[in-house]
């Protein structure tokens, strides 16, 4: 998916916002946002907004001298996700398809966004997660195909999403003991994007293969991937990616194999897809929409 107008402005506002996470003086602030404006005039428009983002958010964390400016937010959204996760894990179990509701868990995750348009509660969206119906959805016909997979890749999107993740993959290992996972995260600190430090720290090694992707874009990208990350997508017999950056990355490639699971949360996105803001997808490129 190219840029659009509206992304260069959805940039700069996230580098306002960056310069705050950081506690930016005013001197500090005027650097990134002046330094910013001038790089985002040279943006190629030929591009995904994650291989954007991935410019601008290390030259401006630069200005500060900071490697991982949500490293804070990220263990904030962490401890909220996982004081969830009881109650979550005891509405899958008690769910009457609980692969499904595993899978809406994992969406619920996807929430917690700090580069986008309009922000959720996650909370409120843990409320009723279980019960709202997607814009489109294809959990059917996904789990369906899971059910005769061997090996399953999930690209995982934000820290504290994780926790959600890893509920949901536990619930696919509890039904589908036959199925070997692996979970793809960034190559390095990017916005509060899932890295390979929170992934071992959450015990995501204990249910799936954790892969570092290599990427440095909030988004996989795959001629950007390391070898383990290039072989563990070709060799998938059976993708999810969440959230949008992902979608923004990879919904040009028409790869029958991947399921894409978010919530939008921006306008762009929304007009691709040909939903509001706000709405759940489950799609899978070549299903009907319904």
């Amino acid at each position: 998916m190219w840029m659009k107008p509206d992304c260069l402005a959805c940039l700069y506002n996230q580098m306002l916002r960056l310069s705050k996470v950081m506690q930016c003086d005013d001197a500090c602030a005027t650097e990134i946002m002046e330094e910013s404006a001038a790089r985002i005039a040279r943006l190629r428009m030929d591009q995904t907004p994650p291989e954007a983002a991935a410019i601008l958010y290390p030259e401006a964390a630069a200005v500060k001298g900071v490697a991982d400016p949500y490293a804070e937010l990220k263990a904030l959204s962490t401890r909220r996700a996982a004081s969830l996760i009881p109650g979550v894990r005891q509405a899958v179990t008690a769910a009457k398809e609980p692969l499904d509701a595993a899978l809406r868990a994992a969406v619920a995750g996807n929430v917690i966004d700090y580069a986008t348009q309009v922000a959720f509660g996650l909370e409120e969206e843990i409320r009723t997660i279980f019960e709202i119906p997607f814009a489109i959805d294809h959990k059917a016909e996904f789990l369906e195909k899971l059910r005769q997979a061997r090996n399953l890749l999930v690209i995982g999107d934000n820290a504290g999403e994780h926790l959600f993740d890893k509920l949901m993959m536990e619930t696919f290992r509890q039904h589908l003991p036959q199925l070997e996972i692996q979970y793809m995260v960034r190559g390095r600190p990017i916005i509060n994007d899932i890295t390979i430090k929170e992934a071992r720290k959450a015990g995501i090694g204990e249910v799936a293969r954790i892969v570092d992707s290599g990427v440095d874009t909030p988004g996989f990208l795959l001629e950007k991937a390391s070898e383990e990350g290039r072989r563990a997508y070709e060799d998938a017999d059976l993708i999810l990616a969440k959230g949008m950056g992902n979608y923004e990355c990879m919904e040009s490639w028409a790869d029958a194999r991947v399921m894409f699971l978010l919530k939008i949360k921006c306008s762009v996105v929304a007009q691709k897809i040909g939903k509001e803001i706000g709405d759940l997808i489950a799609m899978m490129p070549g299903t009907s929409q319904r």
